[in-house]
C-alpha cells in the first residue's frame, strides 16, 4: 500500500474515531438502555464487528458508513454468470465502482443501465440469513488479498424494488476478506478492520427470481 492510499485510511478512521468519541461523550446514565442508534458506529475493532456494522450500513441503504467500512483497494471478485451476463462490467468491482453503484441503489430512485434499460429503483435491501460457515482464518489468495483475514458466508438477500416489480433474491455463499489498519488515536496505538474484498459465489444453480449478488450490482453500473 503506498503513502497516499496510508494517509487515506488514517485520515478516515481518525475522523470516525473521532466522531464516536463525540457522540459517547454526549450520552448520559438516563439515556434510554434500549435506543438504537440509527446510524452504526465506524471503526470495528473486529471482523464480526466489522461484519455486523456491514450488513447494519447496507440494510440501511447508508451509502457514507457502507463505503467507510470499505478498504481504499477493495475488490469484489465476480461470479461467472455475472461475467457473461454483464460482460462490460468485467471480472471484477473496485472501490470506484462499488460507490458509483450504490449511489445509484441507494439512492432509491429508478435509474438507467449504459445501455439505455430501465432498472427499478431498490425500496428496501433485507438480510433473512447471513450466517458465518466457518471461523476467520489468514487469507486463502493472498495475491489478491494480501494480508488479510477471511471467512465464508452463507447468505440470502432480498431487494425489494415496490409492489410493481419483484423482488430481487440473493442465495449463496460468499467469502468475506478483512484488513487490519493500525492507526494513532489519543496517543494509544488501535487496531480498525477495513473490509478488503468479496468473491461472489452466489446464484448458482439459480431458480426462478434468484439472483447473484454481483449481477443484481451490475444491474446499477
Amino acid at each position: 500500500m503506498n503513502q497516499s492510499i496510508n494517509n487515506r485510511v488514517f485520515l478516515m478512521l481518525a475522523v470516525v474515531a473521532l466522531a464516536a468519541m463525540m457522540i459517547l461523550a454526549g450520552c448520559s446514565d438516563d439515556d434510554d438502555p434500549v435506543k438504537v442508534v440509527p446510524d452504526p458506529p465506524i471503526g470495528a475493532g473486529s471482523p464480526d464487528e466489522l461484519v455486523a456494522q456491514f450488513l447494519a450500513a447496507y440494510g440501511a441503504m447508508d451509502l457514507d458508513n457502507y463505503l467507510a467500512l470499505l478498504d481504499p483497494e477493495f475488490l469484489m471478485v465476480l461470479g461467472e454468470d455475472t461475467i457473461d451476463d454483464f460482460p462490460d462490467v468485467g471480472t471484477t468491482l473496485d472501490f470506484t465502482e462499488e460507490e458509483r453503484i450504490h449511489q445509484r441503489m441507494f439512492s432509491g430512485e429508478s435509474v438507467t443501465d449504459p445501455n439505455g434499460d430501465f432498472v427499478p429503483g431498490v425500496q428496501t435491501i433485507f438480510f433473512s440469513r447471513f450466517t458465518a460457515l466457518a471461523a476467520w482464518s489468514p487469507s486463502d489468495d493472498p495475491d489478491r488479498f494480501p494480508e488479510t483475514v477471511w471467512a465464508s458466508y452463507q447468505v440470502e438477500i432480498h431487494f425489494d424494488r415496490g409492489q410493481q416489480f419483484s423482488t430481487l433474491r440473493v442465495i449463496g455463499m460468499v467469502k468475506i476478506y478483512a484488513k487490519a489498519h493500525d492507526v494513532m488515536v489519543d496517543g494509544e496505538e488501535k487496531t480498525y478492520y477495513l473490509m478488503a474484498g468479496m468473491v461472489d459465489l452466489t446464484g448458482f444453480g439459480k431458480g426462478v427470481e434468484v439472483e447473484s449478488w454481483g449481477s443484481v450490482k451490475a444491474l446499477f453500473r
